[in-house]
Protein backbone atom coordinates (compact mmCIF):
# COMPACT_ATOMS: atom_id res chain seq x y z
CA UNK A 1 0.00 0.00 0.00
CA UNK A 2 1.47 3.43 -1.00
CA UNK A 3 2.11 6.04 1.71
CA UNK A 4 1.63 9.82 0.88
CA UNK A 5 4.09 11.89 2.82
CA UNK A 6 3.84 15.93 2.91
CA UNK A 7 6.67 18.54 3.38
CA UNK A 8 5.62 22.05 3.84
CA UNK A 9 8.20 24.47 1.82
CA UNK A 10 8.35 27.64 3.30
CA UNK A 11 8.77 30.12 0.54
CA UNK A 12 6.19 32.93 -0.94
CA UNK A 13 3.71 31.56 -3.28
CA UNK A 14 5.42 30.99 -6.44
CA UNK A 15 3.65 28.97 -9.55
CA UNK A 16 5.98 29.76 -12.29
CA UNK A 17 9.71 28.79 -13.53
CA UNK A 18 9.78 31.72 -16.65
CA UNK A 19 8.42 34.73 -14.89
CA UNK A 20 8.10 37.57 -16.98
CA UNK A 21 7.59 40.03 -13.64
CA UNK A 22 10.80 41.81 -13.20
CA UNK A 23 12.53 43.06 -10.05
CA UNK A 24 13.94 46.39 -11.39
CA UNK A 25 11.87 49.06 -10.98
CA UNK A 26 13.54 50.75 -13.84
CA UNK A 27 12.46 48.35 -16.31
CA UNK A 28 8.96 47.15 -15.54
CA UNK A 29 6.94 44.35 -17.04
CA UNK A 30 5.35 45.99 -21.23
CA UNK A 31 2.16 43.96 -21.33
CA UNK A 32 0.27 45.71 -24.57
CA UNK A 33 1.31 48.23 -26.75
CA UNK A 34 -1.32 51.31 -26.43
CA UNK A 35 -1.07 55.10 -27.40
CA UNK A 36 -0.51 57.60 -25.37
CA UNK A 37 -4.16 58.88 -24.89
CA UNK A 38 -5.24 55.07 -23.39
CA UNK A 39 -6.32 55.49 -19.72
CA UNK A 40 -9.44 54.66 -17.73
CA UNK A 41 -7.44 51.35 -16.56
CA UNK A 42 -9.15 48.34 -14.32
CA UNK A 43 -7.39 45.12 -13.25
CA UNK A 44 -9.13 42.09 -12.31
CA UNK A 45 -7.41 38.78 -11.54
CA UNK A 46 -9.50 35.15 -11.61
CA UNK A 47 -9.36 34.21 -8.04
CA UNK A 48 -9.08 30.34 -8.85
CA UNK A 49 -6.19 30.53 -11.59
CA UNK A 50 -4.07 33.53 -10.65
CA UNK A 51 -4.58 34.97 -13.99
CA UNK A 52 -5.18 38.71 -14.16
CA UNK A 53 -7.16 41.09 -17.32
CA UNK A 54 -6.17 44.18 -17.89
CA UNK A 55 -8.80 47.02 -19.77
CA UNK A 56 -7.59 49.54 -20.84
CA UNK A 57 -9.57 52.17 -23.38
CA UNK A 58 -8.01 54.26 -26.30
CA UNK A 59 -8.95 55.94 -29.68
CA UNK A 60 -9.37 53.51 -32.16
CA UNK A 61 -10.85 53.49 -36.01
CA UNK A 62 -14.28 52.59 -34.05
CA UNK A 63 -13.69 55.33 -31.44
CA UNK A 64 -12.51 55.42 -28.23
CA UNK A 65 -13.24 52.20 -27.19
CA UNK A 66 -12.07 48.94 -25.05
CA UNK A 67 -9.05 46.70 -25.34
CA UNK A 68 -7.66 43.91 -22.75
CA UNK A 69 -5.21 42.29 -22.07
CA UNK A 70 -4.25 38.19 -20.48
CA UNK A 71 -1.71 37.81 -18.34
CA UNK A 72 -0.46 34.37 -16.75
CA UNK A 73 0.29 34.13 -13.17
CA UNK A 74 3.78 35.15 -14.12
CA UNK A 75 3.06 38.07 -15.92
CA UNK A 76 3.21 36.49 -19.59
CA UNK A 77 1.16 38.54 -21.70
CA UNK A 78 -1.19 36.20 -23.75
CA UNK A 79 -2.98 37.86 -26.46
CA UNK A 80 -0.64 39.56 -28.65
CA UNK A 81 1.15 42.56 -28.11
CA UNK A 82 -2.33 44.53 -28.97
CA UNK A 83 -4.24 42.62 -26.60
CA UNK A 84 -8.07 42.18 -27.99
CA UNK A 85 -9.91 45.43 -28.80
CA UNK A 86 -13.74 45.34 -29.43
CA UNK A 87 -14.69 46.20 -32.71
CA UNK A 88 -18.31 45.33 -33.41
CA UNK A 89 -19.74 48.45 -32.07
CA UNK A 90 -18.68 51.93 -32.96
CA UNK A 91 -17.65 54.35 -30.06
CA UNK A 92 -17.76 58.16 -29.01
CA UNK A 93 -14.81 59.70 -28.68
CA UNK A 94 -15.21 60.13 -25.30
CA UNK A 95 -15.73 57.59 -22.67
CA UNK A 96 -19.49 57.31 -20.89
CA UNK A 97 -17.68 54.59 -18.64
CA UNK A 98 -15.96 50.75 -19.47
CA UNK A 99 -16.51 48.17 -16.53
CA UNK A 100 -14.92 45.10 -16.45
CA UNK A 101 -14.85 41.86 -14.07
CA UNK A 102 -13.41 38.62 -13.77
CA UNK A 103 -16.04 35.59 -13.83
CA UNK A 104 -15.95 32.55 -11.66
CA UNK A 105 -16.08 30.65 -14.92
CA UNK A 106 -12.49 31.95 -15.77
CA UNK A 107 -13.46 34.43 -18.49
CA UNK A 108 -13.84 38.36 -18.57
CA UNK A 109 -16.63 40.17 -19.26
CA UNK A 110 -16.88 44.21 -20.42
CA UNK A 111 -19.76 46.29 -20.08
CA UNK A 112 -19.64 49.74 -21.66
CA UNK A 113 -22.06 52.30 -24.00
CA UNK A 114 -21.63 52.75 -27.70
CA UNK A 115 -22.24 55.09 -30.33
CA UNK A 116 -25.89 54.32 -30.50
CA UNK A 117 -27.01 54.96 -26.58
CA UNK A 118 -26.84 50.97 -25.62
CA UNK A 119 -25.41 49.55 -22.70
CA UNK A 120 -23.50 46.07 -24.40
CA UNK A 121 -21.57 43.28 -22.22
CA UNK A 122 -19.33 40.96 -24.08
CA UNK A 123 -17.50 37.72 -22.33
CA UNK A 124 -14.50 36.79 -23.34
CA UNK A 125 -13.17 33.22 -22.50
CA UNK A 126 -9.39 32.77 -21.41
CA UNK A 127 -8.41 31.73 -25.10
CA UNK A 128 -9.65 35.16 -26.19
CA UNK A 129 -13.60 33.41 -28.00
CA UNK A 130 -16.22 35.49 -27.56
CA UNK A 131 -18.88 33.59 -25.91
CA UNK A 132 -21.27 35.87 -26.09
CA UNK A 133 -20.23 36.59 -29.87
CA UNK A 134 -18.22 39.41 -30.67
CA UNK A 135 -21.03 41.76 -30.53
CA UNK A 136 -22.49 40.72 -27.11
CA UNK A 137 -25.57 41.01 -25.37
CA UNK A 138 -27.28 44.69 -25.29
CA UNK A 139 -28.81 45.39 -21.32
CA UNK A 140 -31.26 47.09 -19.83
CA UNK A 141 -34.16 47.13 -22.79
CA UNK A 142 -32.23 49.88 -24.31
CA UNK A 143 -32.71 52.06 -21.46
CA UNK A 144 -29.76 53.07 -20.05
CA UNK A 145 -27.07 54.98 -21.99
CA UNK A 146 -24.22 54.79 -20.15
CA UNK A 147 -22.43 52.00 -18.21
CA UNK A 148 -21.83 52.19 -14.03
CA UNK A 149 -21.09 49.26 -12.78
CA UNK A 150 -20.06 45.48 -12.88
CA UNK A 151 -19.80 42.87 -9.93
CA UNK A 152 -19.46 39.33 -10.56
CA UNK A 153 -21.87 36.20 -9.31
CA UNK A 154 -20.33 33.03 -8.07
CA UNK A 155 -22.21 30.92 -11.64
CA UNK A 156 -20.04 32.17 -14.42
CA UNK A 157 -22.80 35.11 -14.52
CA UNK A 158 -22.54 39.10 -13.81
CA UNK A 159 -24.68 41.77 -12.44
CA UNK A 160 -24.46 45.13 -14.37
CA UNK A 161 -26.05 48.40 -13.61
CA UNK A 162 -26.25 51.09 -15.95
CA UNK A 163 -28.13 54.35 -16.47
CA UNK A 164 -29.23 57.08 -18.00
CA UNK A 165 -28.79 60.34 -15.63
CA UNK A 166 -32.36 60.35 -14.16
CA UNK A 167 -32.60 56.37 -13.07
CA UNK A 168 -30.58 52.89 -12.96
CA UNK A 169 -31.37 49.97 -14.09
CA UNK A 170 -30.08 46.47 -12.91
CA UNK A 171 -29.71 42.91 -14.29
CA UNK A 172 -28.55 39.73 -13.73
CA UNK A 173 -26.73 38.30 -16.77
CA UNK A 174 -26.27 34.34 -16.19
CA UNK A 175 -23.09 32.66 -17.84
CA UNK A 176 -24.57 31.37 -20.73
CA UNK A 177 -25.58 34.95 -21.69
CA UNK A 178 -29.33 34.84 -21.30
CA UNK A 179 -31.15 38.26 -19.47
CA UNK A 180 -32.86 37.77 -16.13
CA UNK A 181 -35.87 40.87 -15.58
CA UNK A 182 -34.02 44.38 -15.79
CA UNK A 183 -35.08 46.12 -12.35
CA UNK A 184 -35.21 49.98 -12.71
CA UNK A 185 -34.49 51.87 -9.54
CA UNK A 186 -36.31 55.46 -9.77
CA UNK A 187 -35.89 58.10 -7.34
CA UNK A 188 -39.39 60.17 -7.92
CA UNK A 189 -39.02 63.90 -7.61
CA UNK A 190 -35.03 63.09 -7.66
CA UNK A 191 -32.89 61.79 -9.91
CA UNK A 192 -31.25 58.51 -8.88
CA UNK A 193 -27.45 57.94 -10.29
CA UNK A 194 -24.22 56.52 -9.52
CA UNK A 195 -24.52 53.26 -8.52
CA UNK A 196 -22.23 50.88 -6.88
CA UNK A 197 -22.79 46.52 -6.00
CA UNK A 198 -21.31 44.70 -3.94
CA UNK A 199 -22.80 40.55 -4.11
CA UNK A 200 -24.11 39.01 -1.25
CA UNK A 201 -25.11 35.44 -0.86
CA UNK A 202 -26.30 33.22 -3.36
CA UNK A 203 -25.69 35.95 -5.66
CA UNK A 204 -27.99 38.85 -4.30
CA UNK A 205 -26.95 41.93 -5.15
CA UNK A 206 -26.73 45.40 -2.45
CA UNK A 207 -26.97 48.34 -4.96
CA UNK A 208 -26.16 51.48 -2.75
CA UNK A 209 -26.90 55.06 -5.06
CA UNK A 210 -27.13 58.23 -4.98
CA UNK A 211 -30.51 60.49 -4.95
CA UNK A 212 -29.33 64.05 -6.63
CA UNK A 213 -31.47 67.20 -6.62
CA UNK A 214 -32.65 67.83 -9.69
CA UNK A 215 -30.78 70.93 -10.08
CA UNK A 216 -29.22 72.46 -13.01
CA UNK A 217 -25.18 72.99 -12.50
CA UNK A 218 -22.38 71.63 -10.43
CA UNK A 219 -24.02 71.66 -7.32
CA UNK A 220 -26.62 69.19 -5.97
CA UNK A 221 -28.47 67.94 -2.61
CA UNK A 222 -27.46 64.12 -2.20
CA UNK A 223 -28.33 61.53 -0.18
CA UNK A 224 -27.11 57.73 -0.26
CA UNK A 225 -29.42 54.38 0.10
CA UNK A 226 -28.55 50.86 0.15
CA UNK A 227 -31.51 48.37 -1.33
CA UNK A 228 -30.68 44.54 -2.09
CA UNK A 229 -31.91 42.41 -4.87
CA UNK A 230 -32.24 39.06 -6.00
CA UNK A 231 -31.13 37.13 -9.60
CA UNK A 232 -34.62 36.88 -10.72
CA UNK A 233 -35.32 40.85 -9.65
CA UNK A 234 -37.03 40.59 -6.73
CA UNK A 235 -36.60 43.59 -4.48
CA UNK A 236 -35.28 41.93 -0.63
CA UNK A 237 -36.78 44.86 2.07
CA UNK A 238 -37.10 48.25 1.37
CA UNK A 239 -34.32 51.03 0.65
CA UNK A 240 -32.13 52.27 3.72
CA UNK A 241 -30.66 55.86 3.76
CA UNK A 242 -27.33 55.58 4.45
CA UNK A 243 -26.10 59.17 4.30
CA UNK A 244 -28.82 61.97 5.37
CA UNK A 245 -28.84 65.14 2.77
CA UNK A 246 -26.05 67.16 2.07
CA UNK A 247 -25.38 69.55 -0.39
CA UNK A 248 -22.01 69.36 -2.69
CA UNK A 249 -20.25 68.86 -5.98
CA UNK A 250 -22.35 66.66 -8.45
CA UNK A 251 -19.71 65.40 -9.31
CA UNK A 252 -18.21 63.64 -5.82
CA UNK A 253 -19.27 59.94 -6.16
CA UNK A 254 -19.41 57.43 -3.39
CA UNK A 255 -17.47 53.90 -3.66
CA UNK A 256 -18.82 50.87 -2.07
CA UNK A 257 -16.98 47.68 -0.94
CA UNK A 258 -17.82 44.55 0.33
CA UNK A 259 -17.31 43.84 4.09
CA UNK A 260 -16.81 40.01 3.56
CA UNK A 261 -19.82 39.09 5.66
CA UNK A 262 -22.84 39.52 3.25
CA UNK A 263 -22.79 43.79 3.72
CA UNK A 264 -20.55 46.36 3.13
CA UNK A 265 -18.78 50.28 3.60
CA UNK A 266 -19.47 52.78 1.45
CA UNK A 267 -17.62 56.51 1.32
CA UNK A 268 -17.36 59.35 -0.17
CA UNK A 269 -15.59 62.38 0.06
CA UNK A 270 -17.79 66.53 0.57
CA UNK A 271 -17.07 69.66 2.05
CA UNK A 272 -21.21 69.81 3.11
CA UNK A 273 -20.45 69.18 7.17
CA UNK A 274 -18.03 71.68 8.61
CA UNK A 275 -17.55 73.57 5.46
CA UNK A 276 -14.59 71.63 4.89
CA UNK A 277 -13.26 68.59 2.51
CA UNK A 278 -13.19 65.17 4.64
CA UNK A 279 -14.05 61.55 3.70
CA UNK A 280 -16.75 59.98 5.51
CA UNK A 281 -17.52 56.12 6.17
CA UNK A 282 -20.98 54.43 6.00
CA UNK A 283 -21.22 50.41 6.64
CA UNK A 284 -24.53 48.21 6.02
CA UNK A 285 -24.86 44.47 7.24
CA UNK A 286 -25.89 41.62 5.38
CA UNK A 287 -29.95 42.56 5.73
CA UNK A 288 -28.75 46.24 4.27
CA UNK A 289 -29.31 48.34 7.74
CA UNK A 290 -27.07 50.89 8.70
CA UNK A 291 -24.19 49.90 11.72
CA UNK A 292 -23.50 52.92 12.05
CA UNK A 293 -25.29 55.49 14.60
CA UNK A 294 -26.58 58.32 12.58
CA UNK A 295 -26.58 59.33 8.85
CA UNK A 296 -23.34 61.65 8.27
CA UNK A 297 -20.94 58.86 8.53
CA UNK A 298 -17.42 58.44 9.97
CA UNK A 299 -15.20 60.92 9.17
CA UNK A 300 -11.31 59.44 8.38
CA UNK A 301 -10.07 62.44 10.38
CA UNK A 302 -11.26 65.44 12.56
CA UNK A 303 -11.95 68.04 10.10
CA UNK A 304 -9.92 70.54 9.64
CA UNK A 305 -10.92 73.53 7.22
CA UNK A 306 -7.46 74.46 6.87
CA UNK A 307 -6.65 70.83 5.26
CA UNK A 308 -8.74 68.45 2.57
CA UNK A 309 -9.01 64.79 3.52
CA UNK A 310 -10.02 63.23 0.03
CA UNK A 311 -8.64 60.60 -3.11
CA UNK A 312 -10.01 58.08 -0.57
CA UNK A 313 -9.72 54.02 -1.27
CA UNK A 314 -10.62 51.17 0.69
CA UNK A 315 -9.86 47.38 1.47
CA UNK A 316 -11.58 45.05 3.72
CA UNK A 317 -9.20 42.82 6.53
CA UNK A 318 -10.26 39.40 5.87
CA UNK A 319 -10.46 38.30 9.56
CA UNK A 320 -11.37 41.81 11.80
CA UNK A 321 -13.47 42.62 8.02
CA UNK A 322 -12.49 46.18 9.57
CA UNK A 323 -12.23 49.01 6.63
CA UNK A 324 -8.50 50.02 6.25
CA UNK A 325 -9.14 53.26 4.24
CA UNK A 326 -5.83 55.16 2.77
CA UNK A 327 -6.12 59.15 1.97
CA UNK A 328 -4.90 62.21 1.04
CA UNK A 329 -4.24 65.15 3.08
CA UNK A 330 -3.61 68.20 1.01
CA UNK A 331 -3.69 72.41 2.44
CA UNK A 332 -7.38 73.60 1.79
CA UNK A 333 -5.54 77.20 0.08
CA UNK A 334 -3.13 75.95 -2.99
CA UNK A 335 -3.56 72.12 -2.34
CA UNK A 336 -0.03 71.87 -3.08
CA UNK A 337 1.30 70.13 0.07
CA UNK A 338 0.18 66.39 0.57
CA UNK A 339 0.52 63.37 2.75
CA UNK A 340 -0.87 59.86 2.21
CA UNK A 341 -2.66 58.66 5.56
CA UNK A 342 -4.51 55.05 6.02
CA UNK A 343 -7.13 54.69 9.08
CA UNK A 344 -8.93 51.27 10.88
CA UNK A 345 -12.81 51.52 11.21
CA UNK A 346 -15.16 48.72 12.70
CA UNK A 347 -18.58 47.85 11.15
CA UNK A 348 -20.16 50.30 14.28
CA UNK A 349 -17.44 53.40 13.40
CA UNK A 350 -15.30 53.01 15.76
CA UNK A 351 -11.98 54.67 14.50
CA UNK A 352 -9.11 52.36 15.84
CA UNK A 353 -6.44 54.32 15.08
CA UNK A 354 -8.04 57.28 15.87
CA UNK A 355 -6.26 60.67 13.51
CA UNK A 356 -4.79 57.89 11.18
CA UNK A 357 -1.29 56.70 10.83
CA UNK A 358 0.86 58.67 8.29
CA UNK A 359 2.00 56.77 5.33
CA UNK A 360 3.82 59.23 3.21
CA UNK A 361 5.20 62.73 4.67
CA UNK A 362 4.92 66.07 2.87
CA UNK A 363 8.22 66.56 1.69
CA UNK A 364 7.03 69.00 -1.34
CA UNK A 365 5.77 66.40 -3.77
CA UNK A 366 2.42 65.42 -3.95
CA UNK A 367 0.31 61.99 -3.77
CA UNK A 368 -2.36 60.47 -6.15
CA UNK A 369 -4.03 57.37 -7.37
CA UNK A 370 -3.21 56.27 -3.87
CA UNK A 371 -4.52 52.29 -3.30
CA UNK A 372 -4.80 49.70 -0.32
CA UNK A 373 -4.94 46.22 -0.58
CA UNK A 374 -5.66 43.91 2.36
CA UNK A 375 -3.38 40.59 2.57
CA UNK A 376 -5.19 36.92 1.87
CA UNK A 377 -3.88 35.50 5.66
CA UNK A 378 -4.68 39.19 7.75
CA UNK A 379 -1.66 39.98 8.71
CA UNK A 380 -1.34 43.30 6.63
CA UNK A 381 -1.93 45.48 3.64
CA UNK A 382 -0.06 47.39 1.16
CA UNK A 383 -0.72 50.94 -0.12
CA UNK A 384 0.02 52.11 -3.56
CA UNK A 385 0.38 55.43 -4.83
CA UNK A 386 1.94 57.75 -7.75
CA UNK A 387 4.29 59.94 -6.31
CA UNK A 388 4.92 62.90 -8.33
CA UNK A 389 8.33 63.98 -9.66
CA UNK A 390 10.65 66.64 -7.72
CA UNK A 391 11.36 68.53 -10.61
CA UNK A 392 7.83 68.35 -12.73
CA UNK A 393 4.44 67.07 -11.25
CA UNK A 394 3.64 65.95 -14.39
CA UNK A 395 6.55 63.75 -14.11
CA UNK A 396 6.02 60.67 -11.12
CA UNK A 397 6.97 57.09 -10.39
CA UNK A 398 4.93 54.68 -8.33
CA UNK A 399 5.23 53.46 -4.80
CA UNK A 400 4.14 50.37 -2.30
CA UNK A 401 4.32 50.47 1.40
CA UNK A 402 3.62 47.12 3.35
CA UNK A 403 2.23 48.08 7.05
CA UNK A 404 0.99 45.73 9.55
CA UNK A 405 -2.71 45.14 11.46
CA UNK A 406 -1.64 48.19 13.81
CA UNK A 407 -0.55 50.15 11.83
CA UNK A 408 3.96 49.81 11.81
CA UNK A 409 5.10 49.93 8.49
CA UNK A 410 6.86 46.72 7.56
CA UNK A 411 8.87 47.52 4.17
CA UNK A 412 8.35 50.11 1.62
CA UNK A 413 9.12 49.59 -2.80
CA UNK A 414 9.76 51.79 -5.23
CA UNK A 415 7.70 49.63 -8.43
CA UNK A 416 8.86 52.05 -11.11
CA UNK A 417 11.29 54.39 -10.66
CA UNK A 418 11.36 55.81 -14.17
CA UNK A 419 10.39 59.41 -14.25
CA UNK A 420 7.81 60.29 -16.60
CA UNK A 421 4.23 61.09 -17.37
CA UNK A 422 2.15 58.29 -16.45
CA UNK A 423 -1.61 57.50 -16.25
CA UNK A 424 -2.34 54.67 -13.20
CA UNK A 425 -4.80 52.39 -13.59
CA UNK A 426 -8.35 53.31 -11.58
CA UNK A 427 -7.50 50.02 -9.26
CA UNK A 428 -5.03 47.48 -8.16
CA UNK A 429 -5.75 43.54 -8.72
CA UNK A 430 -5.95 42.79 -4.99
CA UNK A 431 -3.82 40.19 -3.53
CA UNK A 432 -4.75 36.69 -5.06
CA UNK A 433 -2.49 33.59 -4.49
CA UNK A 434 -0.26 36.02 -2.95
CA UNK A 435 0.79 38.75 -5.52
CA UNK A 436 -0.94 41.97 -6.54
CA UNK A 437 -0.82 43.83 -9.56
CA UNK A 438 -0.56 47.98 -10.51
CA UNK A 439 -0.67 48.64 -14.30
CA UNK A 440 -0.06 52.22 -16.04
CA UNK A 441 0.26 53.66 -19.89
CA UNK A 442 3.19 56.01 -20.49
CA UNK A 443 1.16 58.86 -21.06
CA UNK A 444 4.48 60.41 -22.63
CA UNK A 445 5.45 57.52 -25.02
CA UNK A 446 2.42 54.94 -24.97
CA UNK A 447 2.71 51.18 -24.18
CA UNK A 448 0.77 49.52 -21.29
CA UNK A 449 2.78 48.36 -17.96
CA UNK A 450 2.54 46.16 -15.21
CA UNK A 451 4.28 45.00 -11.87
CA UNK A 452 3.53 43.06 -9.61
CA UNK A 453 4.45 43.01 -5.52
CA UNK A 454 4.16 40.81 -2.89
CA UNK A 455 3.09 40.88 0.55
CA UNK A 456 6.64 40.51 1.97
CA UNK A 457 7.66 43.58 -0.14
CA UNK A 458 8.95 41.48 -2.93
CA UNK A 459 9.05 42.06 -6.68
CA UNK A 460 9.49 39.72 -9.26
CA UNK A 461 9.00 35.87 -8.82
CA UNK A 462 11.03 35.24 -5.47
CA UNK A 463 13.73 32.72 -5.05
CA UNK A 464 12.42 29.72 -2.91
CA UNK A 465 13.47 29.32 0.98
CA UNK A 466 14.11 25.78 1.33
CA UNK A 467 14.85 26.61 4.62
CA UNK A 468 12.61 26.09 8.15
CA UNK A 469 11.17 22.54 6.13
CA UNK A 470 8.44 20.80 8.40
CA UNK A 471 6.13 17.96 8.99
CA UNK A 472 2.68 18.08 7.06
CA UNK A 473 0.17 18.01 9.75
CA UNK A 474 -3.97 17.46 8.96
CA UNK A 475 -4.78 20.72 10.92
CA UNK A 476 -2.40 22.77 9.09
CA UNK A 477 -4.78 23.46 6.02
CA UNK A 478 -8.89 22.04 7.23
CA UNK A 479 -9.82 23.46 3.83
CA UNK A 480 -7.65 23.07 0.22
CA UNK A 481 -9.31 25.20 -2.55
CA UNK A 482 -7.12 24.84 -5.14
CA UNK A 483 -3.95 22.50 -6.43
CA UNK A 484 -1.85 24.02 -8.87
CA UNK A 485 1.24 22.66 -10.60
CA UNK A 486 4.73 24.02 -10.28
CA UNK A 487 4.19 26.18 -13.13
CA UNK A 488 1.07 27.69 -12.10
CA UNK A 489 -1.35 25.90 -13.72
CA UNK A 490 -4.76 25.02 -11.93
CA UNK A 491 -5.15 21.26 -11.38
CA UNK A 492 -8.73 19.25 -11.18
CA UNK A 493 -7.82 17.13 -8.01
CA UNK A 494 -10.46 15.87 -6.04
CA UNK A 495 -8.39 13.87 -3.60
CA UNK A 496 -4.64 14.61 -2.80
CA UNK A 497 -3.68 10.90 -3.64
CA UNK A 498 -4.68 11.69 -6.94
CA UNK A 499 -1.76 13.61 -7.13
CA UNK A 500 2.05 11.80 -8.47
CA UNK A 501 5.14 12.78 -6.61
CA UNK A 502 6.29 15.50 -7.23
CA UNK A 503 6.12 19.74 -5.95
CA UNK A 504 2.74 21.24 -5.97
CA UNK A 505 1.22 24.49 -4.74
CA UNK A 506 -1.76 24.11 -2.50
CA UNK A 507 -4.34 27.65 -1.49
CA UNK A 508 -6.27 26.61 1.33
CA UNK A 509 -7.74 27.56 4.50
CA UNK A 510 -6.31 27.09 7.96
CA UNK A 511 -7.85 26.02 11.03
CA UNK A 512 -8.35 30.13 12.57
CA UNK A 513 -9.68 31.22 8.95
CA UNK A 514 -6.79 32.35 6.98
CA UNK A 515 -6.25 31.78 3.15
CA UNK A 516 -2.65 30.34 2.47
CA UNK A 517 -0.35 29.42 -0.40
CA UNK A 518 1.86 26.66 0.28
CA UNK A 519 4.61 24.30 -1.64
CA UNK A 520 4.27 20.71 -1.27
CA UNK A 521 6.46 18.15 -1.79
CA UNK A 522 4.67 15.12 -2.18
CA UNK A 523 6.29 11.73 -2.30
CA UNK A 524 4.95 8.20 -2.87
CA UNK A 525 6.97 5.55 -1.47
Amino acid sequence: MKKISLLIIALSATFALHAQWTDDPVNNNHIANCSPDAGEIYISTDNETGDTYVQWIESGINGYGPALQRLTFDGTPQWGTEGIRITGHNFYSYSEGIAMTTTSDHAVVSCFATAQDQTVAVKIDSNGTYTWGAQGIALFNNNAFSRAELVAGNDGGVWALGYDYQRLYLQYINADGTLNPCITVDGGNYNVRYGKLTLGPENTVSLTYEKVSSNVGLYADKEIYVIGYSPNGTQMGPAVKLMSMQSFQVTYLHYAIPDGMGGGYAYIWHPAISNAFNTYVFHYNGDGLSTIDGQDGIPVHSTDPSNYYIEAYGTVDPVSHDLIIGYEQTDAVTQSQSRVYVNRITPTGTKVWGEGVLVADNVGVNYSNIMVDAFEDGTGFTVIYKRSGESSPYTSTVEAVGMDMNGNILWTKTLSSTQYDRTVSRNTAGFHLGQNIVAWVNSANGGLYAQNILSDGTMGIPVPDDTGIEEWTNDAVVTVIQVFNILGQPLKVNDLKELSTGIYILQGMTEDGRLVNKKVLINKK
